[in-house]
């Protein structure tokens, strides 16, 4: 079989992830805001920032001509057609997506490190508001970004924008878990950590075994290289028991009794996952093959 070549795993993949984790770890910001949750928000704010720079160094390493980029969309600005061609490209909706989240997470880094004055205006709650929804536009523009690339079936799914979410408020769940110190918070983390796995076994087993009884032939050759051919090692064991399955055991152990170094492990196990996961969809890309 043919791989796609129109992204390259290893640079498109960890892309998918950093904006995953910027996006929802900014949520997940607000969401301690504004439930006044202060534990390690510094942290959690450098995390969004530097996930947000590697998302954009990893989508733009992947352009034929990335210094083009800035030129192109200086020249759109100046020639008055910006918001035209933002409505023709995904691509150019999450570049701006990014660099909107790259400026509220850069102000949250200041405020918590040399310009404590930008707090009156990063703790409103319109902006805390605006950095939550940006934050999960660009987690839910990652999805799209795939399910609407043209001619590669296995991508052309609505449910690659839903295990995106999932997966990414996975990941940012784990952030909290490795950060927090806080036995009530890392209970609260704990269940909802379950919760999202449990929904991330089944949009994932959704999303592979629905082409591979009924997709189009191109589609069932991704899906079957996933689940039997020789992605097959990688799914199982980095996405399906390490991303998933250890997590969930781990996390049932936790409600018993929170012990942070099984949170730590079970988090970290949830992150690499979520990493294996995307390089793989990308990986596992096959052109229909037009028959004329």
């Amino acid at each position: 079989m043919t791989f796609q070549e129109v992204w390259d795993p290893w640079l498109i993949g960890p892309f998918l992830w950093f904006a995953g984790i910027a996006g929802m770890g900014s949520v997940a910001y607000t969401l301690m805001k504004l439930f006044k949750v202060e534990e390690k928000l510094k942290e959690l704010a450098l995390i969004a920032f530097a996930s947000t720079v590697l998302g954009l160094l990893f989508v733009v390493a992947d352009l034929s001509r990335p210094f083009n980029m800035p030129f192109a969309i200086l020249s759109s600005l100046a020639q008055g057609i910006f918001l035209a061609k933002l409505a023709q490209s995904w691509m150019t909706v999450g570049i701006t997506l990014l660099f909107l989240l790259l400026l509220f997470t850069l102000l949250l880094l200041l405020r918590h490190t040399v310009a404590g004055g930008l707090a009156k205006l990063t703790d409103a709650r319109w902006f805390l508001v605006l950095l939550a929804l940006i934050g999960l536009l660009v987690t839910i523009y990652s999805g799209f970004l795939i399910s609407s690339a043209p001619g590669i079936p296995f991508w052309n799914t609505g449910l690659i924008p839903v295990l995106w979410v999932i997966s990414a408020s996975i990941c940012a769940v784990a952030i909290l878990k490795i950060l927090v110190h806080s036995e009530a918070v890392a209970h609260l983390l704990t269940r909802t950590g379950l919760g999202l796995d449990v929904s991330e076994l089944i949009a994932l087993l959704a999303f592979v075994l629905t082409p591979l009884y009924s997709g189009p032939e191109a589609a069932r050759e991704s899906a079957w290289v996933l689940v039997f051919g020789g992605l097959a090692p990688a799914f199982w064991l980095g996405v399906v028991v390490i991303g998933a399955l250890v997590p969930l055991v781990l996390g049932f152990l936790l409600l018993k009794k929170e012990d942070r170094r099984l949170g730590v492990a079970a988090a970290l196990c949830g992150l690499l996952g979520a990493l294996i996961l995307r390089i793989l969809v990308i990986h596992a890309g096959v052109f229909e093959v037009l028959h004329l």
